[in-house]
């Protein structure tokens, strides 16, 4: 009886832990998300200036020509393109998205049929040598880019989660998605923004990293606490033979 008793004991003191960590866990999500929020929106309000990026930059002739054609800034262009290939031109990944601006043949596919890039150049549909050519790709993924900002009024940072993960599934989610792979590459793209537009990140930048990192931990503690509640109902379950405890 007194073992019972015991494991019984320690299923409230859990139970404790797991209300105190769900709390702590709500209220850490919110801060850090407050602190995201306002990088956001100091971000959105700067990348509406049209300033044109360095010469030293590779394909700037291409970058500053298209995205004033497009509405949208040359150095978010940039950051887009730093993010996706790192300026390589033959950059190909796994899902199959093509070039400087990573674009996926369906989209290329989808914007061209306004722009028709490769008028002149060849008969017949565009081909993957298409896809890999810096001006063409550009030019392509810029126009994307722009159309995307315009879906979402304004908002680059929805841009960009939708320029990732699509616009659906920022539209589902009424933001952006709750995939880390998104939440990173946003998160990425800003980051090389404020380096190339050579402005400094807030302070609180750093104090949303710091609250998203004790998030995460206290994620990871209320997923064990989980665990050990359930250890402890089947330790129950055993020892009283019923689920039925008093």
């Amino acid at each position: 009886m007194w073992r019972w008793r015991r494991w019984l004991a320690v299923w409230y003191l859990l139970l404790t832990v797991l209300v105190l960590e769900a709390v702590l866990y709500g209220f850490t999500g919110y801060i850090a998300g407050s602190y995201r929020s306002m990088i956001w929106e100091k971000f959105n309000d700067g990348v509406k200036e049209m300033r044109e990026v360095d010469r030293k930059t590779p394909y700037a002739d291409y970058i500053n020509r298209f995205a004033h054609e497009s509405g949208i800034s040359p150095e978010i262009v940039a950051g887009v393109i730093q993010a996706e290939s790192s300026f390589q031109p033959r950059a190909l990944s796994s899902s199959g998205a093509y070039g400087l601006m990573q674009v996926m043949p369906d989209t290329w596919r989808q914007v061209n049929k306004d722009l028709k890039v490769c008028n002149g150049r060849h008969a017949g549909e565009c081909t993957v040598e298409c896809y890999y050519n810096p001006e063409l790709n550009t030019r392509i993924g810029t126009a994307y880019l722009a159309q995307l900002n315009k879906q979402f009024s304004g908002d680059m940072v929805l841009a960009l989660a939708a320029y990732n993960a699509g616009p659906g599934a920022v539209k589902k989610y009424g933001g952006i998605p709750p995939y880390g792979e998104t939440n990173a590459y946003v998160a990425r793209v800003i980051d090389y923004w404020y380096k190339i537009a050579s402005k400094v990140l807030p302070d609180y930048s750093r104090y949303a990293e710091n609250w998203e990192k004790i998030h995460n931990i206290i994620g990871w503690l209320l997923m064990i606490t989980i665990g050990l509640i359930l250890m402890v109902c089947r330790r129950l379950y055993q020892t009283s033979g019923s689920w039925r405890w008093r």
